[in-house]
């Protein structure tokens, strides 16, 4: 190498050919040209030393060439032949190789040939050195896979700057491809489907690898055939992510839900989020997305609307889903309804009997065999629900005529005949049903509930295992008997009630033994109201818990006043009425004796009347309660004895002072009929149980007769006085102890 300016770099070889150094930068720009550019974020290139290998058969372009590397900032390594550099790169791979073509041996075409033809040594780039400057010489050698050529003389600016750019050249593609690297390992770790396609027509361009096994098929599938992926979509949602994708002007952003089916037949959620975008000048877009697999979410969402429409136990409709089915029906204009209904209102007979007796785990199975039976009993058409309790409905589609109904619910009255299993006991049961047939006059769901709630509970005053038709007459008597609740409520807080007490005396003598206090109404606009027209609504609303607690308090009060106004009466009791819900009530205990302590009356003063049915509901919590008003003093009566079910063992444990003979009896009894013996029959079975007895409804002097000839001790009944106000009450003692 000889001394040059800084300006200019010498030559070798001696030869006069030069090349523009813009043809090897062009053909390095050529490279970076194919360099992939999926990577969206750009990579940072720095010049970095590197091991180059100078391949030279003279060893004067050895020195000068290494030496200007050296100084460069590269390491060098050189090699004399073709054979000796294939070795050379053995030994340590160089990241750039200068190759001079002319060489004896095999040349350098030869060599980088060679070099390409291994896997690990076809990346180096290789410039060639040559002094031949036709173009068939060069084409051969980038058809080789060599990047540039050097041409001798060459100065050594030129060496740099094309090593320089081939080495910065390297080294991004190095950083590209270890970006790449990441990019993929990102992309294959991920569990969603990442994707990328050209639309107008649908053509794929890349797929993660999760997408074989969401989808269950190789991607290649649908590179090669997009409409192959489209055919996955379920029936029901392909059209809608076709013209999505397809439309003439698609979103500028996707966000869809659909349905795949895998070749296994498995059904898939995805939810497809992507971006659209045009494609560089072409008039094609090109989308890139994201496939979420939501399988799962739809899943727990499809079982939470299961539950919110669903009742838990039998798996029918609940009330909420099939009032919001038939108000989706009523929305319907008529006119255009072509679908005619029917509601049937269900509701088990003596279903509390069942689960109070068997348990709530029979009384459960009872209900799920119940739905079953209900199935059965209608068309798969047909939408059944439980409303609650042992209450059940059904919409009977396209019913026209009402024998038609009649026919389903008979259907189902037949069904229930039949014994139901339970674990190890067997029930029958029969329900009472109300039927609510289409009309005008409906607009809402509660409205068609109501009338049909109304028919079924004239079905039960029926005789229950029936079922009823609704009617106006049904709702005009129902608003009725509201207006009438409304109004027993009112006279409860306002006192509108007042005590008859009608004498019990002893047969024989005539005299006074007792009175039984009887609740009158006095209804500001009608008057006196019977007790039998208020007693059952009182009793079946819970007002009588309210009601019974004044009558209590007011016969404790009137009969603590007469003991102080008459201290004959010390032996003497006043009876009150108690109905089953009011003494089963919580705290009625406690009431009964604050009633007494305030009025400063014994409680054998007050007589307690409970009926037969009381003895048999619940009967070791009866006893119990029993038990313990009589440990306070308190004495008991059964009333209406005879017509109900109680068995002598109910008598024998409990502890009863008194048993009245029902009125039914009285009434028609004569010497040698049914009648006469069952009042003898209790009589005899009074004393003998160490009771007393009282024959009730007593009005004729031929009645009494009877009694006297059966050693009946005690009577009341308007034979002797009809229920007096308290004021003709107490005038009435005046007159006994006056």
């Amino acid at each position: 190498m000889t001394a040059s300016s800084s300006n200019e770099l010498p030559t070798f070889d001696g030869s006069s050919s030069q090349q523009s150094p813009e043809a090897g930068l062009q053909s390095s720009a050529a490279m970076a040209a194919a360099v992939p550019t999926t990577i969206a974020t750009p990579v940072a290139v720095t010049e970095e030393p590197g091991l180059i290998l100078i391949v030279d058969d003279t060893p004067a372009n050895l020195d000068v060439i290494s030496q200007a590397l050296i100084d460069a900032g590269f390491e060098t390594a050189i090699a004399t032949s073709g054979e000796r550099a294939l070795k050379q790169v053995q030994l340590a791979p160089p990241d750039l190789i200068l190759l001079d073509i002319m060489m004896p041996g095999i040349d350098g075409f030869e060599t980088c040939r060679r070099l390409k033809a291994r896997e690990v040594l076809k990346d180096i780039p290789i410039i060639f050195m040559t002094a031949l400057d036709d173009i068939d010489s060069k084409v051969h050698g980038l058809e080789l896979g060599a990047v540039d050529y050097i041409t001798k003389p060459f100065q050594e600016r030129e060496v740099l700057a094309r090593v320089r750019a081939q080495m910065n050249l390297r080294h991004a593609n190095q950083q590209l491809a270890a970006s790449e690297a990441r990019l993929h390992s990102i992309l294959n770790s991920l569990k969603d489907v990442v994707w990328s396609a050209r639309l107008h027509p649908l053509e794929f361009l890349y797929f993660n690898p999760v997408m074989e096994f969401l989808y269950g098929v190789p991607a290649s599938c649908f590179l090669e055939d997009a409409q192959q992926w489209l055919q996955m979509i379920h029936p029901e949602d392909r059209v809608q992510v076709a013209t999505l994708l397809e439309g003439n002007q698609p979103p500028e952003f996707l966000d869809c839900e659909y349905r795949i089916i895998r070749p296994d037949g498995d059904i898939r959620w995805l939810q497809c989020q992507a971006q659209i975008r045009s494609h560089g000048l072409e008039k094609r877009l090109r989308v890139d997305g994201i496939i979420h697999d939501v399988t799962g979410r739809k899943q727990a969402e499809s079982e939470l609307k299961y539950a919110a429409e669903h009742d838990s136990l039998t798996h029918l409709a609940n009330r909420a889903y099939f009032i919001a089915c038939l108000n989706k029906l009523l929305e319907q204009p008529r006119q255009r309804r072509q679908d005619k209904f029917a509601i049937l209102f269900i509701d088990l007979d003596r279903f509390k009997v069942i689960n109070d007796s068997l348990g709530h785990l029979c009384g459960d199975q009872l209900l799920i065999q119940v739905s079953k039976i209900l199935k059965r009993s209608v068309r798969p058409t047909d939408l059944i629900a439980r409303l609650g309790g042992d209450e059940f409905t059904i919409l009977l589609h396209n019913v026209c005529e009402i024998e038609e109904i009649v026919t389903v619910s008979d259907r189902i009255q037949s069904e229930l005949t039949h014994p139901i299993a339970l674990a190890e006991k067997s029930v029958t049961v029969s329900a009472s049903i109300g039927i609510v047939q289409d009309e005008a006059k409906y607009n809402a769901a509660d409205e068609l509930l109501r009338d049909a709630d109304l028919a079924m509970y004239q079905a039960k005053s029926l005789g229950k295992a029936c079922h009823q038709l609704f009617s106006e007459e049904m709702y005009e008597k129902a608003m009725e008997k509201i207006t009438f609740e409304n109004q027993l409520r009112a006279a409860i807080e306002k006192l509108e009630f007042c005590l008859y007490y009608q004498p019990i005396l002893d047969l024989t003598s005539k005299t006074l033994k007792g009175f039984e206090a009887l609740v009158r109404w006095q209804h500001p606009e009608r008057g006196f109201v019977s007790p039998g027209d208020f007693i059952p609504l009182a009793e079946e609303t819970g007002l009588i818990i309210p009601l019974g607690d004044y009558i209590i308090e007011e016969a404790c009060r009137q009969m603590s006043l007469w003991i102080a106004q008459f201290p004959q009466m010390q032996d003497l009791s006043v009876s009150v009425n108690l109905s089953e819900r009011q003494i089963q009530s919580r705290g009625f205990i406690e009431r009964l004796t604050l009633a007494v302590e305030r009025s400063r009356l014994q409680p054998k003063h007050l007589k307690l009347e409970i009926t037969e049915s009381l003895l048999m509901e619940n009967s070791e919590l009866t006893l119990s309660l029993f038990e313990q008003l009589q440990a306070q003093g308190f004495r008991l009566s059964l009333d209406d004895f005879g017509t109900g079910y109680s068995s002598l063992s109910y008598l024998h444990r409990f502890p009863i002072n008194t048993l009245k003979i029902d009125r039914s009896f009285i009434s028609v009894m004569a010497p040698g009929d049914s009648s006469f013996e069952i009042v003898r029959t209790i009589t005899a079975l009074a004393r003998t149980l160490k009771m007393d007895v009282v024959a009730e409804g007593v009005e004729t002097e031929e009645q009494a007769e009877y009694l006297r000839s059966l050693s009946c001790e005690m009577v009341q009944g308007y034979l002797f006085s009809h229920p007096l106000s308290d004021e003709h009450a107490t005038q009435y003692l005046s007159n006994c102890f006056g």
